[in-house]
């Protein structure tokens, strides 16, 4: 019985910790730097590990470890598994981070405007450069709530094909490292204000 609470609690350790751990940055309308987009889309993992703290803990020192001190009733085999498994469950939920930014396309444009186009410029550097290299990425294109589900959801896939065309022709960015996706309205980064343009936004998210 007290097992079976173990794993219910471990559970939910594991949803809120792929919660918790969900790195983004976000810029905004501010245009990042190449090295700023390097560290933005760096899995959190990965920046442990070069700044040297094996159990995750970050500069900031901020710990990515769990308490463990309730497991203490358990049988120590059982300690052991748990311990393995919450273990596994903070490498899968560090493998990933994000960047928001505003992306500037013409009204009701999927067409990348030139300041859309300069403000990619850091993200196809930071893509191409040695530091990113072992990731994959997947653009997903936001809109804020103004007309219907469909008609953003098109509207925001458009917009994410345009800018990992960009990506792709401009940088020499493989393919198949980028896929698309178009959100829409769906998931509002602003929901108490959903015309908001900070709502119009592109977010890109690296995986390992």
């Amino acid at each position: 019985m007290k097992t079976q609470y173990l794993l219910f609690c471990l559970l939910g350790i594991m949803a809120l910790t792929k919660i918790a751990y969900a790195d983004e940055t976000y810029f905004g309308k501010t245009k990042p730097s190449t090295n700023q987009v390097i560290e933005a889309l760096s899995p959190a993992a990965k920046r442990a590990d070069d700044a040297g703290f094996e159990d995750g803990t970050n500069q900031n020192g901020k710990s990515r470890s769990i308490d463990m001190s309730s497991l203490e009733g358990a049988p120590r085999t059982d300690k052991k598994k748990i311990k393995k498994i919450i273990h596994k469950a903070l490498q899968t939920a560090n493998t990933e981070a994000a960047m928001s930014m505003e992306i500037f396309f013409g009204y009701n444009s999927a067409e990348l405007t030139d300041i859309a186009k300069d403000y990619l410029k850091p993200v196809g550097e930071a893509m191409a450069s040695e530091k990113l290299q072992g990731l994959d990425f997947v653009v997903e294109g936001h809109t804020d709530a103004v007309g219907g589900y469909a008609y953003n959801k098109n509207l925001s896939e458009e917009r994410a094909k345009s800018v990992k065309r960009f990506l792709v022709d401009v940088f020499h960015i493989e393919p198949y490292r980028i896929q698309i996706i178009g959100k829409g309205k769906s998931e509002l980064l602003d929901p108490k204000n959903p015309q908001s343009e900070v709502n119009r936004r592109v977010r890109i998210v690296a995986t390992k």
